[in-house]
């Protein structure tokens, strides 16, 4: 009976210890969301997770005077129209320095933006006046005081909220703000973001963007539905990506890190570095290529502008690192049969040749190819090989233009994967991939080169780096 009392005793006492231990979990939680966040609530803190992008401004002045030249493009592909508007408010605050993110969220058919910014909150108090607002006016939502101010430029809303200054043209997206501040998970609780924040918080001096994959679907908006699908195989590549940003008044250069986790760039780890364009034998008006170093073997992707709208792709491979098996010539009679058959160079792709294994960018049925220095170059027509040696023998090697040179001085000299549009000829090859949205903006008609490559992966991320050059 004793020992029947002890164990219910013991029990009890189990209980009631869980009971205190949950209880003070909860007081700690509500201590550190009532008392420590009060003062230390980080900016990030207050970002919805559905972010498709985030600025991180530690130096608001350049950003802001390197930007102008290039709102325009900004504008479309970050809707950044409102920019003014917030500098508005911003510059309104007593004069500091003060940190600055600028989130984009979707939002319809595109996405809203959210500024946010330390203050105190006597500066705060400063801001009202300032602005000619009664502090008396406003509207609440979680016990929170939302204000109301028209700038010259569009309506803001804005909430000051553990000593975060938040502000938005969206009244809902200010809203999921205010939800976040409360919310014990943020963007810091995905390991992946997390991994690249906490790269940029060692480096303060400059200015950041961080872009998730979900950004290529509004990207996608812009272009016709077969690029846009293209654009989702650049989705597949990372989850997250961070970039120091540096502008000039016709140029936009990101350096930085993609995540690997899930992502498709993770299947390069093994793979050597050692990214060689073959520009020597590449038409001087090649219009885009993509280059991957593979396992089995080196390949180039490329597309040359043929008549009208239409354009001629190839797929370059090296000679050297194919296996017996991959190459077309088997043993020397055969190769010395097939060029007598054949006295142009340009030859069929018969049942027993085997057509090397592109990249997950390529889609083409090759059905023709020819050999160009140690390369073979593969056709979809004998047509486009014919109109691959006209450009050639007129106007030389793309390593002669100018804009080839312009991208390949802002990437690495040894990448994995490197990916380059030209935009600079007469036709505009990028007006037919252009969706009836994408053909009406600035981006679209002035863009002359957009360069993305890949020089280096660990085991954690890979860095990258983003050129864009646009029309003086």
């Amino acid at each position: 009976m004793k020992e029947e009392y002890n164990n219910e005793r013991h029990r009890g006492l189990i209980t009631i210890l869980s009971i205190i231990a949950v209880l003070l979990i909860g007081v700690g939680i509500f201590f550190y969301y009532s008392f420590f966040r009060q003062t230390k609530s980080e900016l990030i803190e207050a970002v919805p997770t559905d972010a498709l992008f985030l600025y991180e401004v530690n130096d608001n002045t350049s950003f802001s005077k390197d930007i102008t030249p290039l709102l325009p493009y900004f504008n479309e592909l970050f809707a950044m129209e409102v920019l003014p508007a917030f500098e508005t408010v911003h510059n309104a605050l007593p004069a500091n320095q003060y940190d600055i993110t600028i989130s984009g969220h979707p939002h319809e058919s595109g996405c809203a933006l959210l500024f946010n910014t330390h203050i105190e909150k006597s500066d705060f108090k400063r801001l009202l006046k300032a602005l000619s607002i009664d502090p008396a006016n406003f509207d609440k939502f979680e016990q929170q005081k939302v204000y109301t101010y028209g700038t010259n430029f569009q309506k803001l809303y804005f909430v000051f909220f553990n000593h975060i200054l938040s502000i938005s043209t969206n009244k809902d997206l200010l809203k999921k703000a205010v939800i976040q501040h409360l919310h014990p998970k943020n963007l810091l609780s995905g390991a992946e973001f997390k991994q690249l924040y906490d790269i940029a918080e060692k480096n303060k001096k400059q200015n950041w963007l961080f872009v998730n994959n979900t950004y290529w679907d509004v990207l996608g908006e812009y272009f016709t539905p077969d690029v846009a699908s293209k654009l989702q195989r650049i989705k597949s590549l990372s989850n997250w990506a961070a970039f120091q940003i540096r502008f000039s008044p016709n140029e936009i250069l990101l350096s930085g890190y993609a995540t690997l986790k899930d992502g498709k760039l993770g299947q390069l780890t093994k793979v050597k570095t050692d990214c060689d364009i073959p520009d020597n034998i590449m038409p001087y008006h090649t219009c885009w290529y993509h280059k991957l170093e593979l396992p089995e073997h080196d390949i180039c992707h490329l597309a040359i502008p043929g008549d009208s709208s239409k354009l001629y792709p190839f797929m370059l491979v090296r000679r050297d690192t194919l296996g017996h098996t991959f190459s077309p010539f088997i043993n020397e009679p055969y190769a010395e049969s097939m060029k007598l058959a054949y006295p142009n160079g340009i030859f069929p792709i018969t049942d027993s040749i085997i057509v090397p294994k592109g990249s997950m960018f390529d889609t083409s049925h090759y059905t023709h190819f020819a050999v160009k220095g140690n390369s073979y170059v593969y056709a979809t027509s004998p047509e486009a090989i014919a109109a691959f040696n006209r450009d050639f023998a007129a106007n030389g090697a793309i390593n002669e233009n100018r804009y080839y040179k312009f991208s390949k001085s802002n990437t690495a000299t040894n990448n994995l994967l490197e990916y380059t549009y030209f935009n600079a000829q007469d036709k505009k090859p990028l007006s037919a991939k252009l969706s009836e949205k994408g053909k009406r903006t600035n981006f679209g008609n002035n863009l002359l080169i957009f360069s993305l490559s890949v020089s280096d992966i660990s085991d954690e991320y890979a860095s990258v780096n983003i050129y864009l050059n646009f029309v003086k």
